[in-house]
Order: C-alpha cells, then structure tokens, then sequence
C-alpha cells in the first residue's frame, strides 16, 4: 500500500477540489432556485443529483484521508499543545476538522432536501432545516477552501531559498489575503441567506413587505414533488363534505357558474419573496361554506389537492373577505403550474396555505395538519410576525 501512497495523496487533493465545485453548485443551485425562481423540473432533478454526486465523493474522500492515508492525531495534538507544531500541521488540523464539518452538513442537506420530494423523512429531518444548514455548510466550505489556498501558496515557496525578512512579508501578505477573503465570502453568504428585511406590523394594508421577504416582479413556481399533476376535465370534481348538512360537487364548468369575485392582493412565499398587486378571480370561501350549510360544530376546513398536498385552517381564517378559490389569475386563465384550473388564495398567509391543484375541502371539528405542517413549518403562518417555522 505504501506504494500508492503518494497517487492516492493525489487523487485525494483532487477529490477534495472536486468537492468544493459540487458544494457551490448544489448552494447555488438552492438559491437559485429560492431567490431567482428557476424552479421547473429539471433544474430540481439536477440540484439533486449534484447532491448525490457530492455524498458519494466524499464517501470516497473520507475512506481513502481516514483509513488509507492515515492522520496522525496524538502526535499532532502532543506537538500543538507543546508548542512545536508546525504551521502545516496547524493547518492540516483545521482542514480535517472542516472537511468532517463539511460531510456532516452536506449529508444532512441531502436528507433534509429529499423531504421536498415527499420521500417520508420528515420525522428523522424535516425540510424546514434545510435552509438553516447551509449557512453551517458555508462556513466548513469557507474555512476549507481558506486552508486549501494557503496550502497552495505555501506550496509555491517550496525549494525557494529567501530573505527571513522576504519570506514574512510574503507569508503575512499571503495571510491578510486568504483571512480577508474568506470574511468576506461569511458575509456574503449571510446576506444571501437573509436578505433585507422590511416590514414588521400587523395587520398591514396591501403593498408592505413582511420581514425576511423581497420583492419580486413575477410570480415563481415552487410545489412539492417533481412535476405538475394530471387534469382530466371530464373526471375532475371539487367536492365539499365532512362537517356539513348540504355535500356539494361541481365540475369546472359547474364552479364557473358559482358568482365570482376579483380580489387584488398580495402573496408572500415562506422560501422570502414576495409578489405584489396579484388579481385573482373565483369564488370566495364564504359562498362555498353557506353553499354547504357548514355545522356549528365545524371548526377547520381541510384543502386537499390533485397532488396529494393537503393544508388546513380555520373557518374564522378562510372567511376573510380576500379568500377565494381562484381560476383565473391577472385576467387570463390560471396557468398550471400556477395551480390551475383551481387553487386556494389565502393573502394573509405563507403561500403554503394557498394550495394549488385544489380538489376538496372538508369541514372538522378537530384541525388536519397540513403537508408542510407536519414537517415543521408554521400552523398559523404569519407573514407579517416572521411566522414560518414551527416552535414544537
């Protein structure tokens, strides 16, 4: 094994460069995806698939730097605690201790991602988490990156006879350099996952940015899963039932024939944008529910959809004057991936509650979480008091 020794150094170094690469594009492509909008199908599946890639390459990585290229932890820890550790050393220490770092967080964000596809993880790791990991993943990426580049110029040096005086002021530059970039990617990546807030009152009138949100001029598409769901025309129903004296089922040309309303508000995303001024027409909840002679005893009502996403709220909630189930959206059909032909507009709510796709409502006495609730996103879900996660 001695032999391959100095070829697997290689590959390793090589490996971990790789793992930088794999690591901006799975954050970029996060953020992309949140911040930008590119969200359509494909765009998801290859996120995912950088994120397999960066779980199996670090596998690899840590086989060969833990079992096969072994370090040398007593005698390094002996040497920095007496003081004659060398610099490399010093660093070889931080650059373990971050690459560890590294494939705990990346793991993680693999797991806590593949929840958005509805995989049954939520109990282990919820999908809410996948966004406060990577601000953790950017720091150990930060750090190793800082550690590899030092290395790099060090390397440099190697065999150079210099001046001591010559050889600080190159190492302290060198320093200043690799420390200030490496603050300012922190701050860079602390801005980019927590844009200015603006906003902090509630109840507030149209046209106010709750806080942690930014302002967009189209609306994004972002459901859970890979892909829009099936509408057959003649099979589709949007029945009422459960805690009601009159069940009730239409067709979509039934459901247009209900009296409709056009209502202008504004919808806010829990992933931190914000759309302003959206005209949406339909029928309002309010005329659904006296339709249905809803029970005293009805609490909540829970929206279920054609993807199988499911929401709930309660009645008082829902009968918001701006509360509608709405088919056409800035005066033209709702566009599919939208949620046509029907979706739930809930302004005051994270647009999470303003299901799409929808199928079905049914009145209860005893509230249904939701798809997201049960995976650690907020009930009441508040734009305007920063309300996204759950507290339990």
């Amino acid at each position: 094994m001695e032999r391959y020794t100095p070829r697997l150094i290689k590959l390793n170094r090589a490996l971990s460069w790789n793992l930088v690469t794999l690591t901006l594009i799975m954050i970029g492509s996060g953020y992309a995806m949140t911040f930008i909008g590119v969200n359509i199908q494909s765009f998801r599946i290859v996120h995912f698939v950088f994120d397999v890639l960066f779980t199996l390459t670090f596998l690899v990585h840590t086989l060969i730097f833990t079992f096969i290229i072994r370090f040398r932890w007593l005698s390094v820890l002996k040497n920095i605690l007496s003081g004659s550790a060398s610099r490399t050393s010093k660093l070889r220490v931080i650059q373990w201790i971050s690459s560890r770092g590294l494939f705990i967080t990346g793991a993680l964000q693999v797991v806590t991602g593949l929840d958005w596809f509805k995989l049954g993880l939520s109990s282990l790791l919820p999908y809410p988490l996948h966004r406060e990991i990577d601000l953790f993943l950017l720091i150990f990426l930060i750090v190793h990156v800082a550690v590899g580049v030092h290395f790099k110029l060090l390397q440099r040096r190697v065999g150079q006879e210099l001046p001591v005086e010559v050889k600080v002021s190159h190492e302290r530059r060198e320093a200043i350099a690799v420390l200030g970039g490496a603050v300012l990617a922190l701050f860079s990546a602390l801005y980019l996952r927590n844009p200015p807030r603006v906003g902090t009152d509630s109840p507030v009138p149209g046209g106010t940015l709750p806080p942690g949100q930014t302002e967009i001029e189209q609306l994004r598409v972002l459901h859970t899963g890979i892909g829009i769901p099936e509408y057959d025309p003649e099979a589709w129903r949007f029945e009422v039932f459960g805690q009601v004296d009159t069940p009730l089922s239409f067709t979509m040309e039934e459901f247009r024939a209900l009296p409709s309303v056009i209502r202008e508000s504004d919808f806010h995303c829990v992933t931190g944008w914000t759309k302003f001024g959206n005209r949406w027409e339909g029928v309002t909840f309010s005329h659904i529910k006296n339709l249905a002679k809803v029970r005293p005893n009805a609490k909540y009502a829970t929206i279920e959809c054609l993807s199988g996403y499911t929401t709930s709220l309660s009645i008082p909630e829902l009968l918001h004057q701006d509360v509608v189930f709405a088919y056409r959206l800035d005066d033209e059909e709702l566009p599919r991936q939208h949620g046509g032909p029907l979706r739930l507009v809930v302004p005051q709510k994270y647009a999470y509650k303003s299901a799409k796709w929808v199928i079905k409502v049914k009145f209860t006495e005893v509230q249904e979480l939701g798809y997201w609730e049960t995976r650690g996103y907020s009930n009441t879900a508040n734009p305007f008091t920063n309300d996204r996660y759950s507290s339990n």
